[in-house]
């Protein structure tokens, strides 16, 4: 028997179903049984096949949701969108880029992709119907500002590319991986914002709509001092897991929030979901599956294509899915497609991976673009928002598009 092959056959088995499936946690869990049966079939021993588990992947992503929990739990994160919202000004034209950078700087300070998308999108659109705009464009704006500043060195997405590049021997550089997205994402948003027709928007926002703000209380501004404080520690070199580990702790005992209220907000579908596909990525790759699929991927790619096509692979998976399972399964193939084609850089192949993972992530499909269409519906009225569906779907093919274009000409950016 090809284990190589089953075990890549598994891995694609549990995308496929991943795609039909919106809660993350069937995929972790079927992950976990899958990596169990083709472990079996390979002779490996329980204790062996346990030694797969991402333990170091657990720890970067539990420390860091711990800590953004109490942000997000007491509510600080939601106020400093809205009191940013207020400094932005009320042209209905410039407001989608003001919501777009919002999202980006909190995407950027840690916040969970999701719950950001979750807050900036509702805002956005609650924007839009106070200033005439297009809703779709403005919870698009929020969405898409957040999935840029997710690339950020302390954001907990950024654990599953290091990760997958451990997984696969690589070195990683999150630094300029993080610029290189700042500069794709505006390029990309900036024509999403034109085919929208952001420049057709006439009015002003109501003022009414952020006026009379609460200020932070204490535990907010413990809470929003603590980012400050996982920076530091890991510019002095403390694993990104543990500095959320230990400043969530000290949040605690400075009762900012109650315990139970901040473990509620760490998603236990998310770790099961990264740790079980995790497990069987690990094991895929100690059966040489991924150099099955190096191969394959390398025979449609040249020098001039790979980043680009590296890249939209990432968006076409995650059109039906989740971001971070297209990172933890194309990395991995990265070294396979190093040795068929000499020279490409390896950091600019991981970037181009992880920027396609959120390129089309606005897609209504998509675990994040969802969330978008969910606050359609809420504030437009489901039947009013499913007209949007079409165009929104159009927008993550053209995010993926654009996207791939600026991976094209990743070599002259010279970031990577």
């Amino acid at each position: 028997m090809n284990l190589a092959l089953f075990s890549l056959l598994a891995v694609i088995l549990v995308f496929v179903i991943g795609s039909f499936r919106r809660n993350p946690l069937h995929i972790g869990l079927l992950g976990l049984l899958a990596a169990y049966l083709v472990g079996r079939m390979a002779g490996i021993p329980d204790a062996k096949l346990m030694g797969f588990f991402p333990t170091t992947l657990f720890v970067r992503v539990f420390g860091i949701m711990l800590f953004f929990g109490i942000a997000q739990a007491n509510g600080s994160l939601e106020l400093l969108a809205k009191k940013m919202m207020t400094k932005t000004g009320k042209n209905a034209k410039l407001l989608p880029f003001f919501i777009f950078y919002v999202g980006m700087i909190l995407g950027s300070i840690g916040i969970n992709s999701l719950a950001g998308m979750a807050i900036l999108s509702g805002i956005g659109i609650s924007l839009a119907r106070a200033a005439g705009g297009n809703p779709l464009l403005f919870g698009i704006a929020g969405g898409y500002g957040v999935a840029a500043g997710c690339y950020s060195p302390i954001n907990e997405y950024t654990a599953n590319i290091t990760a997958a590049a451990e997984m696969a021997k690589l070195p990683v550089q999150l630094a300029p991986i993080y610029a290189f997205n700042i500069v794709a994402f505006s390029i990309s948003f900036l024509v999403i914002y034109l085919v929208l027709g952001g420049l057709k928007a006439k009015g002003q926002v109501d003022a009414e709509l952020l006026k009379d703000l609460p200020s932070f209380n204490r535990n907010q501004i413990i809470s929003m001092a603590g980012i400050f404080a996982v920076v530091a520690l890991t510019i002095l070199g403390i694993d990104v897991g543990w500095a959320g580990l230990i400043v969530a702790i000290a949040c605690i005992l400075l009762k900012t929030i109650d315990t139970v209220e901040v473990i509620k907000k760490v998603s236990l579908p998310s770790l099961i979901l990264i740790c079980g596909v995790g497990t069987l990525i690990n094991l895929a790759s100690y059966l040489k599956g991924f150099e099955l699929m190096s191969g394959g991927l390398a025979a449609i790619m040249s020098s001039a294509t790979v980043y680009p096509l590296l890249s939209f692979t990432s968006s076409l998976m995650s059109l039906f899915t989740i971001s971070r399972l297209c990172v933890l399964t194309l990395v991995p193939t990265i070294p396979g497609i190093l040795e068929a084609i000499p020279g490409i850089s390896p950091q600019l192949a991981i970037a181009s991976v992880a920027a396609g993972s959120f390129a089309s992530s606005v897609g209504p499909l998509s675990a994040n673009g969802a969330l978008i269409m969910q606050n359609l519906g809420q504030q437009l009225g489901e039947q009013e928002a499913a007209k949007y569906f079409t165009t929104q779907m159009l927008m993550g093919v053209l995010g993926a598009v654009v996207i791939a274009l600026v991976c094209y000409a990743g070599p002259i950016l010279g970031i990577l």
